[in-house]
């Protein structure tokens, strides 16, 4: 009995951290804010391709780094790898709300971008071009 349990707390202290590293890993996962023609694909355990459309349809693709806050639950996407001050944007992950960093008089923060609502998690073969058909 004392052999099983001390197998059990070794592999679950060894399995702990690859676990807790899957949990961060969004990769293959998209998100989509159609009526505004945006998208979040994520396509590495650290990358993700923004694809954002202006007011006059122009859509534009960025690859940016991403980290995944469980304990704040939020996605925070950055410019420049393992850089804080590098933040660009945050998606809440309860309600897909997406926040984008600014820099103001006092430091930076955050502005509501996209209200609760308009972005969902989507399965899409060919994201970029999904997002060109809905203009």
């Amino acid at each position: 009995m004392l052999q099983k349990l001390f197998i059990f707390i070794i592999l679950f202290f060894c399995l702990s951290p690859s676990m807790a590293s899957e949990n961060n890993n969004l990769s293959t996962n998209q998100l989509l804010c159609p009526s505004l023609y945006w998208g979040f694909e994520f396509i590495s355990s650290n990358r993700v391709k923004v694809i954002s459309t202006d007011l006059n349809k122009k859509t534009t693709i960025n690859e940016y780094f991403y980290d995944l806050d469980s304990d704040l639950s939020y996605i925070n996407i950055f410019s420049s790898k393992d850089n804080i001050r590098d933040r660009v944007y945050s998606i809440e992950l309860n309600s897909l709300r997406v926040d984008i960093w600014t820099m103001t008089g006092g430091g930076f923060t955050t502005r509501e971008m996209f209200p609760i609502g308009l972005c969902e998690f989507v399965q899409i073969n060919n994201f970029v071009s999904y997002i060109h058909s809905l203009k």
